[in-house]
């Protein structure tokens, strides 16, 4: 579960440049003219060098995977049962810590692939010219500062309380619907 979130969490976090339709658009999936993909290659390779991008997104993560942790551990049902039992808190932070560990890893080993889909999605909505214009833009100490600070704002205190209250809120009622779900399966199997 918590993998997951994070997962689509760092998804969502990934520069809105390779979402953004701009300029003519190849077909989705299917074959990708080789120059629109070189030279999404050279403004991805810009954006995000490749010896950087582990430790760009584990930065970017940690905050994330921190407040989701944080969120869980807030819950008043989660507070209970750790109040009645001590030992429950130390299996829920070995857990949550592993769970991270795994989270890291994954997101890591599937880098790779999803930069190639980025610098296919990219080719797919830019050309050659307006590419080598994002790159030049991401070559200047601007560019260079922009993706610097947009790869930490995921850590940014105010959009982290956002994260977390949202979280909070989307736990309290998913508990109260399971329970509804519940009675409502409870009360067919009586029938």
């Amino acid at each position: 579960m918590i993998r997951g979130a994070i997962l689509a969490l760092s998804l969502i976090a990934a520069p809105a440049a390779a979402t953004a339709a701009s300029g003519p658009s190849q077909a989705q999936g299917g074959a990708v003219d080789p120059a629109r993909l070189a030279a999404a290659k050279r403004t991805i390779d810009v954006m995000m060098p490749p010896a950087q991008r582990k430790a760009m997104f584990e930065a970017m993560l940690n905050p994330m995977l921190a407040n989701i942790q944080q969120a869980i551990l807030s819950r008043p049902d989660i507070r209970t049962a750790l109040d009645a039992d001590p030992e429950a808190k130390a299996t829920l932070d070995a857990f949550l810590a592993a769970q991270q560990q795994k989270t890291i890893a994954l997101l890591q080993a599937e880098l790779p692939a999803m930069f190639a889909i980025m610098e296919r999605a990219y080719a797919r909505r830019f050309t050659v010219a307006q590419l080598d214009e994002i790159t030049a833009f991401f070559n200047t100490p601007t560019g260079r500062l922009y993706m610097d600070e947009s790869m930490k704002m995921p850590a940014d205190p105010e959009l982290l309380g956002w994260q977390r209250d949202l979280m909070q809120r989307s736990m309290a009622d998913s508990q109260k619907d399971l329970e509804q779900l519940q009675a409502d399966l409870t009360g067919k199997s009586k029938k």
